[in-house]
């Protein structure tokens, strides 16, 4: 269902008159933002992929980028983490309350940087929206970097990779073993 309405909402929004699309390495740079879902942090490009098919001329990327960026859909996006002076990490969309402890000029950052990044995007300044964007992306790397649960393989897929790889690469080393022992 999720993915017919986000379907449906694309397919409206490519024939918007929003003026200018983000070029595609822009768009591949703003996709790699972490997003926490509520269940996990991880990449929008993550999202995209999951949920939207490209074009003959636009990527998923470019799709989800622009679809984010148009109609307030930036709003409920918890894209903004803040380390706690207890060492816990929340993220912050910036709709929601935010919390006292982040300072003003957090705060002040997080309301005004997708108003920005917009104009800029709008105007086609493409130098100033890759330097709004690589500060979003320093700015989560620096307020988030506590956060454990980042890593997009948790250790349970990483057992299982690990095992499965063991049992693809045993009788190879057995071969090799028994040709060692042989000579």
């Amino acid at each position: 269902m999720y993915r017919c309405l986000l379907g449906l909402t694309l397919w409206l929004f490519a024939g918007s008159v929003f003026s200018q699309i983000l070029p595609q390495e822009y768009a591949a740079r703003f996709c790699r933002l972490l997003v926490n879902d509520g269940e996990r942090i991880m990449p929008l490009s993550a999202h995209a992929h999951r949920v939207i098919e490209s074009t003959d001329s636009l990527t998923r990327e470019q799709l989800f980028a622009n679809f984010i960026l148009r109609d307030g859909n930036w709003q409920t996006l918890c894209l903004f983490p803040h380390l706690a002076a207890d060492g816990t990490v929340a993220w912050y969309a910036p709709a929601e309350e935010l919390s006292a402890s982040l300072g003003p000029e957090h705060q002040r950052y997080i309301r005004e940087v997708f108003p920005r990044l917009l104009r800029e995007v709008e105007a086609g300044n493409w130098t100033t929206v890759d330097t709004c964007i690589n500060r979003m992306i320093q700015y989560q790397c620096t307020f988030g970097s506590a956060h454990q649960d980042s890593t997009l393989m948790s250790p349970t897929i990483l057992a299982v990779l690990l095992f499965f790889g063991c049992i693809l690469l045993a009788p190879t080393l057995i071969k090799m073993s028994h040709y060692r022992f042989l000579r």
